[in-house]
């Protein structure tokens, strides 16, 4: 069926209903109220820069008798200076400062993909095993390598899962997760900071749908809907972007590093994302993984509500990454039918671009995609709102069996032998009895 276009103040009228029915049913504890607060510190001393930033924020947690479990972004075994990984001496301020708090222990964890697995040896991480007294009181843990378990996302399910892996280690009672991320352009999602971070907590093999694809099945969810599903899963408690060497252009691995000497830190990664995205000159706007946790009342939408407290400094224009076209995630109205029943879901693409609309089966617990019936082949489409219907059947005509069931749009600028870079956004679909 081909697409139809909808006004721009019909579709924002969706979109906002569903946003406050998702809203509503997040928990006191995932939901972020109140004034915000980032520090920064300014220094190429990082571990100096790391302690100002932590200290003018104000809001380092109460870890006495906790396990503190620090996430850094070891992508892959290279150095901090190539701006592609977590500095060390950052993670080592954190753990000072829950050394000092009383921590029971502390877990530097990371579930890279890299050959090898956690690349904590060429990241520059090993004399954490013999840092504090006694040494067992830190831990070099690798995520792949943990025991996992199913856990559910928020009371109504979330924007791309209903329920997702983690390590068991991060469900465990009094745990304090910290994100320590870097300060990067991204190739696929426009920025990798202290939120974007936390898709290394994903189990690899347990996400991967073809071979040498760790995650991939998050991408092909919506990497941004399946960052905001992972963080109300799993809350970031503390958030730390260490920027003493940021990196511009094809991030997270193949772009060109900066000497920014900039750290930023705060209760809230959403916000402290927002001022590091700004200090980068980087518009929010092109990171949808932002406005989505904004909409899911997760932190705040723009930097007027956060007070910036610490080191001055002056903005760096980083060069943005090139990524696919943006498409914001589809919206079935309704998003619940009844055998023999339609639902019409409507999309937007800021950019020209081609797009196509599947439905889609992919399991939570195995997951999988498998295609149910193209509602829209790849298409040149002008930039604008757009709709379909899909009438409960699957390629054949057939009803389908009730379940739940995925909408899922791809966008990318060519289509030819050679593939581009795709991006895919998708919503959940209930088919009833």
């Amino acid at each position: 069926m081909a697409a139809y276009r909808l006004n721009r103040r019909s579709f924002l009228r969706s979109l906002g209903a569903q946003s406050a029915v998702i809203a509503a049913s997040l928990s006191r504890t995932a939901a972020s109220t109140g004034a915000y607060t980032v520090g920064v510190g300014n220094s190429s001393d990082s571990y100096q820069a790391a302690q100002t930033a932590i200290a003018a924020s104000g809001q380092f947690p109460s870890v006495a008798g906790q396990t503190v479990i620090i996430k850094p972004n070891l992508v892959i075994g290279q150095p901090c200076t190539t701006g592609i990984t977590t500095d060390p001496q950052v993670v080592r301020a954190i753990v000072d400062l829950a050394l000092a708090g009383g921590a029971k222990g502390i877990v530097i964890a990371e579930g890279s993909c890299a050959a090898g697995g956690a690349p904590f040896g060429p990241c520059g991480y090993e004399f954490f095993t013999s840092y504090a007294n006694p040494p067992s009181l830190i831990q070099l843990v690798d995520f792949t390598t943990q025991p996992v378990t199913l856990v559910k996302v928020g009371n109504s399910g979330g924007l791309a899962y209903q329920e997702m892996w983690l390590p068991v280690m991060l469900t465990e009672p009094n745990t304090v997760f910290i994100s320590a991320g870097k300060l990067k352009t991204h190739y696929s999602v426009g920025a990798s900071l202290s939120t974007k971070n936390i898709v290394g907590i994903a189990p690899p093999k347990e996400y991967q749908v073809i071979i040498a694809s760790e995650r991939q099945d998050l991408h092909y969810r919506g990497i941004n809907e399946s960052i905001n599903d992972l963080i109300r899963v799993r809350p970031i408690q503390f958030a730390v972007i260490d920027g003493v060497w940021g990196m511009e252009g094809q991030g997270p691995t193949a772009g060109t590093a900066v000497p920014a000497n900039l750290v930023f830190a705060g209760l809230n990664s959403i916000a402290v994302d927002l001022v590091a995205l700004q200090a980068i000159e980087i518009s929010a706007a092109t990171v949808p993984y932002m406005t989505y946790a904004a909409d899911l009342k997760l932190g705040p939408s723009n930097t007027s509500g956060i007070t910036v407290t610490g080191d001055p400094f002056a903005p760096i224009a980083f060069t943005p990454a090139t990524t696919p076209p943006i498409v914001w995630r589809p919206i079935p109205s309704p998003n619940s039918i009844g055998l023999g029943q339609q639902t019409t879901i409507s999309y937007n693409i800021p950019q020209a671009c081609y797009a196509q609309v599947q439905i889609i089966l992919d399991s939570d617990v195995h997951p999988g995609i498998s295609e149910v019936k193209s509602l829209q082949p790849f298409t040149w489409q002008p930039a604008g709102t757009y709709a379909v219907i899909w009438d409960g059947t699957n390629g054949s005509g057939t009803l389908v069996a009730a379940g739940t069931y995925l909408v899922q749009v791809q966008a990318e600028y060519v289509i030819d032998a050679v593939s581009t870079a795709v991006n895919y956004a998708s919503a959940l679909i209930a088919v009833t009895s």
